[in-house]
Parts: structure tokens; C-alpha cells; sequence
């Protein structure tokens, strides 16, 4: 069986020619095209799919080149094009003589992103998608989340943009390289004053806090009605677009028309991909994704819809502590309820400028507040969770005995579980707060303190609101969604502060847009807590 590579142009409806190459066995047969769209160049899919085995296994395997990028024509602007490139480029495989008709899309990342894309735009011949590790709402997943900039993903993604851009010149590739180099110091200055934007053009246009107009043709959660291809997703809990994922894969639920589609979540980060194993934790080779074949796994449920046989729905879901996989026909899981903990002083009392306190399960406590400095020039730092990007320290479960070391952090901490209690779902909090600022951010970490001492992130957020200072407002935030069993011997924990930097930007508490203050602003919080406050975290428990 001879493969061949055949390297050609397809041409956009505007005439832009986007380089594409095509892996396919030297028959005479038709087969089903499996289109990869990428910024990142055809070299770099090789890394992750095998195009020779893929053709061996009777697919037509297509790679392109997005607008702009590498051998293609036009300006790159990242999502605002992908839509009607990608209906090209699927009608355009289907009518290839090498093609039966039938087109699938496949790829993690942006590349998932170029999936729901072309999905939206409804091209007749697309019948199956398989995003992996991706996301097609784009301001909430890939810029912002609660209201603050996802700064330590997006400022490296647009830097490494810049420096693969088609005639990129040498002074440019220097400075650059100077920025990368300097790393730190850039994510300390204040957005006014970041070089990235002179760097990378479409860039200032994401520090925005609206998304462009121009996003909204390719942005799926607003066109969740016209997709029309299977969908099989998979997602990471510690991924930056989990929450995505689920909404999506939740969106296609309420449809009563919707195609079939499946979600397979476990705990992988994005750049620890389907691995099992972290600096600091193992989840044991049950949740070894490359093991499992996850990949080649997509990949045949997409081929068994397009040859016509049933393919498996609903939600394969790893649940972390227990490290087990559980089945659920929907997102979220039912039956399940949610159980109230609030939040209260420690030994220290109320008042207290300590903030460790409990978590009680049983009733509100009596009134009381605890209060912290927020200091933007001393932010609290980023240890493990969804984050991605070369200069961030590790994704994923990390110790943070060391954060919970800062007066800036406040602890809640509740009494070991006598059985084991699972959480699946989206956990919330619900914050009475106050600031001596007319903008304040709030951040909220689900944390699993070990019986040895040792104290793992399970999922956190933030959000950033408006205040009248010193006047107490009520402030939900959606910490987001997870599956962890806190085992016997276990203890829930809460983190409250007002920075995770530089996972999210800083607040520079002056109420400016924090692209263009010039300065970084102290402010003094307080979170009040019991009677009349119902200052507490939802947990949605299931059994």
C-alpha cells in the first residue's frame, strides 16, 4: 500500500491561496477527507497525528495552513477567519476525486478552535469534529474569565505568534527575543506599558474587555444551533478550556435535534496533554490518556458515524480521588444536590486579620469579617491549576502550603470527611465583600488538605467587580467545574485573595480599564461572614 504526500494551494472565496498538503494512499479509491486546519505548520502535526498510519487506515488526511501562516496567503487574525476558510476547505475536500464526499475535522487547541469554526458555518460535507483540549467560545475561554484577563496564557501564545510570522524581519525577531527573555519584568508592568501589542497587532484588540464583532460568526456559543456534524470532545479538568468544553458539550444536550456527541474528561492539563503524571501528583495509569488510546479513539468514533453505525453519547468522566472513570448520559450528572458550607473565623476570633478559618457544614455562624491587604506590586502568585504557557510555573495539583503562608490569602478549612464525599459539577461561592477600592478582584480556590499535610488545588476562579467603597456588596463567583471525591480522612479547604498572578492580570483597583491605567493601586478587603451575609461555598455533591 504506497502513500503519497501531495503539496498543493486551495484558494478562498476571496482568492487567498492557503498551503495545504495531502497524505493519501496512490489508489484509484475515494475515502472520507480528515481535515486538520493549523497556525502552527504541517511539521508540528506530524508530531501529534500520524498522517501515513491514518492514510493506511482509509482516510484522505488533510493538513492547511490557516490565513497568514507559514506557506499561506493573507493576514492572520486569529478566529475572525476561520470560519469561512474552513467551509472552503471542507467543501473543498469533498469535491476532490480522491474524496467519497464525507469530511471530519480533528486537533487539540487552536486547532480544535478551527473546528468549531468551520462547524458553525454548517458545510454540507462536514459530518464529525473532534476538538481536543479546545475551546469556540473565545472571550470567556481563551481572553477572559470572571471579568479579568487570562494574562499568562494569552501575552506568551501572542509573543510566540509574533515570532513565526511570515517576514518576520531579524530587528524584530531580537526584540522578541528580548521580551522573552525578560519575561518577568514584562508580566510585572502595567498594560499600559506591555510590548506585546506593538509585537502582535491583534493582541490589544483581546486586552478589550468586548470581543470584537468580528468574532461572532466563528464564536459557537452563540450559534450552538447550527452545528450540525458529531461532536467528540475531550477535555481536561485542569485545562484551560474545560469550561468550554462542558458548555458546549451541556449546549448540545438541551438541543433536541443535536447530533450524536460524547465528552471524555480526565485530569490532563494542556501541556501535560493525556498525561497521568505531574511534578507533584500521580493520578495513576487509569488516567493515562495516550495509554488509552484517546486519540485513535476519536478517530474511530468519528469513522463508525460516517459509515452509518451508532456511536456511543454522554459523558466518560474521571473522578479525581477516587481515580475512577464513572459514566453519565448528560452534563451535569444527575441526581445531585447541592450542600452549603460557610465560611467563619478560626481560633482567632471574629475580626481577625488571619483569615484561618472553617468551613461548617451545618449553619450559618454568627457575624464577622476577616480583612486583607491587596497589594498589586506583590501579587499572589500562581501555583498549579489551568494555566498554560512557557513562563508560568507548573499546570495542574500543586502543593499550596506556600501561598497559604501570605496575609493576602485567607483559609477555610473544614473538619476531616468521615466518608468519602463527591463532588461533580460547578462549584460556587457566595461572597459578601467590601473594598476600600471602586474595583476589586476576588478569587476562590477549592483546595483537598491530604491527612500528611499536603494541600492540592482542585479547581478555582475569580471575579472582578465594580464597588462602592466601604459599602459591603454580595459577589458570586463561579469557581468552576470539577469531579473530585475528598476521601475519609480528607479536608475541604477554601483560599480567598484578590490576585493569581500571572495566571490572570492584576486589578489596578483605580476602577480603570487595566489596559490603560499607568498605576498598580492598593486597596484593603474585607469578607464578611455569617448571619445575613451567607458568605459560603455550593458544593453540587453526588452519590
Amino acid at each position: 500500500m504506497r502513500v503519497i504526500v501531495e503539496p498543493t494551494t486551495v484558494a478562498a472565496r476571496d482568492g487567498v491561496r492557503l498551503t495545504t498538503e495531502v497524505t493519501r494512499v496512490d489508489d484509484a479509491a475515494r475515502r472520507p477527507a480528515l481535515l486538520v486546519r493549523t497556525p502552527y505548520g504541517a511539521g508540528a502535526m506530524r508530531a501529534s497525528q500520524d498522517a501515513v498510519a491514518l492514510a493506511r487506515e482509509g482516510w484522505a488526511v488533510i493538513v492547511q495552513d490557516v490565513r497568514g501562516r507559514f506557506g499561506s496567503e493573507g493576514t492572520f487574525e486569529p478566529f475572525v477567519q476561520e470560519a469561512t476558510d474552513g467551509y472552503d476547505a471542507v467543501q473543498w475536500a469533498a469535491g476532490q476525486p480522491w474524496c467519497d464526499g464525507r469530511v471530519a475535522m480533528s486537533g487539540l487547541s487552536y486547532v480544535g478552535a478551527t473546528q468549531w469554526a468551520a462547524a458553525v458555518t454548517s458545510p454540507p460535507a462536514l459530518m464529525a469534529i473532534n476538538p481536543m483540549l479546545a475551546a469556540g467560545d473565545l472571550s470567556p475561554a481563551w481572553m477572559h474569565e470572571g471579568g479579568a484577563f487570562q494574562l499568562g496564557m494569552v501575552q506568551p501564545w501572542a509573543l510566540g505568534l509574533a515570532s513565526t510570522a511570515p517576514g518576520i524581519t531579524d530587528e524584530l525577531r531580537k526584540l522578541i527575543g528580548w521580551v522573552g527573555q525578560q519575561w518577568q519584568q514584562v508580566y510585572e508592568l502595567p498594560q499600559s506599558q506591555d510590548p506585546v501589542p506593538h509585537l502582535f497587532a491583534p493582541y490589544r484588540r483581546w486586552r478589550e474587555a468586548a470581543a470584537s464583532g468580528g468574532w461572532d460568526a466563528a464564536d459557537v456559543s452563540r450559534h450552538y444551533d447550527k452545528v450540525s456534524p458529531a461532536v467528540f470532545q475531550v477535555a481536561g479538568w485542569y485545562d484551560i478550556f474545560c469550561e468550554s468544553a462542558l458548555r458546549h458539550h451541556q449546549a448540545l444536550d438541551a438541543r433536541p435535534d443535536a447530533p450524536p456527541h460524547r465528552l471524555v474528561i480526565g485530569p490532563w492539563a494542556h501541556t501535560e496533554r493525556l498525561s497521568n503524571l505531574y511534578p507533584e501528583f500521580d493520578f495513576g495509569g487509569n488516567a493515562n490518556g495516550v495509554f488509552r488510546d484517546l486519540v485513535g479513539e476519536g478517530t474511530r468514533w468519528m469513522r463508525d458515524h460516517l459509515d452509518g453505525r451508532d456511536v456511543a453519547g454522554g459523558v466518560d468522566c474521571f473522578v479525581m480521588g477516587s481515580h475512577e472513570w464513572r459514566q453519565f448520559p448528560s452534563w451535569p450528572p444527575p441526581p445531585a444536590h447541592e450542600v452549603r458550607l460557610f465560611l467563619s473565623s478560626g481560633p482567632a476570633g471574629a475580626n481577625s486579620d488571619s483569615g484561618d478559618g472553617v468551613l461548617d457544614w451545618s449553619a450559618s455562624p454568627d457575624p464577622g469579617e476577616d480583612r486583607y491587604d491587596y497589594d498589586p506590586l506583590h501579587p499572589v502568585p500562581t501555583r498549579g491549576g489551568r494555566i498554560l504557557g512557557p513562563y508560568l510555573p507548573m499546570a495542574g495539583p500543586v502543593d499550596q502550603r506556600p501561598v497559604e503562608q501570605r496575609r493576602d490569602v485567607l483559609v477555610y478549612t473544614g473538619a476531616p470527611v468521615r466518608e468519602a464525599v463527591t463532588v461533580i459539577g460547578t462549584v460556587r461561592a457566595e461572597l459578601v465583600v467590601e473594598s476600600s477600592a471602586p474595583s476589586a478582584d476576588f478569587t476562590v480556590k477549592l483546595c483537598d488538605v491530604h491527612p500528611d499535610g499536603r494541600v492540592f488545588n482542585i479547581v478555582d476562579s475569580v471575579r472582578r467587580v465594580r464597588l462602592t467603597p466601604g459599602t459591603p456588596q454580595s459577589v458570586e463567583v463561579t469557581v468552576g467545574s470539577t469531579a473530585h471525591c475528598y476521601l475519609p480522612g480528607h479536608r475541604l479547604r477554601i483560599e480567598v485573595s484578590s490576585s493569581n498572578f500571572p495566571r490572570l492580570d492584576r486589578n489596578p483597583s483605580s476602577g480603570e480599564d487595566p489596559a490603560a491605567a499607568t498605576a498598580l493601586l492598593p486597596a484593603a478587603q474585607r469578607l464578611h461572614w455569617g448571619a445575613g451575609s451567607e458568605t459560603s461555598i455550593v458544593l453540587p455533591i453526588v452519590s
